[in-house]
């Protein structure tokens, strides 16, 4: 004792350990470091320096094929095709991916053109090919709800001659109103075609005369001869 008073040792820390020891182990929270950050993702492996060439290559050639709708035809010479090509050489390649996008959007137009000549079966072709690329593209389920529609609906026909209607014809007026009782049901929808936006709103006013609250919902379009052409949909899936 008289050897610790001597040394630099201070009397309270000696009595604070001479306590800690004759309590037992005191422990000691020691807190836990933080868990290591998760590696960074890979970045995507660029196009070999070797392989830049067949690259461009391969998006020109779809670029051409896309612009002629050589989209998968020809088998050996086909947007598609090529398409594939550039994504196996750089799979990450925004082109390459936007490309096959651009394919199904162009048979997905190709398809609503066919719808608009009636041509059912040229349209389910063009949205079956698109499947082909892309089942998954939310584009074409609503265009085959469309083709159902408009496949299985009543089709009434007004045509209409140029002269009377630039000429405001009173007669031909009455004959739109009454042909307008169709326009106004609430599963319909009319496409007018006329010589000039003008003319198309004048009929589309004699129209709405026929009786009934439902409104006339459709569309205009500049063309001849004039016609009125109503579509009654299934009242249990008419289009919204």
């Amino acid at each position: 004792m008289d050897r610790l008073r001597q040394g630099n040792f201070p009397r309270s820390a000696f009595l604070i350990g001479m306590v800690l020891l004759a309590a037992g182990c005191v422990p000691v929270s020691v807190p836990t470091p933080p868990a290591p950050a998760a590696p960074a993702p890979p970045a995507p492996a660029p196009v070999a320096p070797q392989d830049n060439a067949a690259f461009a290559a391969a998006l020109a050639a779809a670029e051409r094929a896309l612009a002629e709708d050589r989209l998968l035809t020809p088998p050996d010479d086909c947007a598609h095709l090529h398409f594939r090509r550039a994504l196996a050489l750089a799979p990450d390649a925004p082109q390459a991916r936007l490309g096959m996008e651009r394919i199904v959007e162009r048979y997905i137009v190709l398809a609503n053109r066919a719808i608009e000549r009636r041509n059912w079966s040229s349209a389910r072709t063009m949205l079956e090919r698109a499947a082909i690329v892309d089942a998954a593209h939310p584009g074409i389920a609503p265009m085959r709800r469309h083709l159902a529609l408009v496949a299985n609906a009543e089709r009434l026909t007004m045509n209409l001659e140029h002269g009377a209607v630039r000429g405001r014809s009173a007669t031909l007026a009455r004959k739109l109103a009454a042909f307008g009782g169709h326009a106004r049901r609430a599963n319909a929808r009319v496409t007018i075609r006329a010589g000039s936006d003008a003319d198309g709103r004048w009929i589309h006013r004699q129209l709405r005369k026929a009786p009934g609250t439902a409104p006339v919902r459709g569309s205009i379009e500049i063309g001849r001869p004039p016609q009125v052409v109503v579509l009654l949909f299934n009242p249990d899936g008419g289009e919204g």
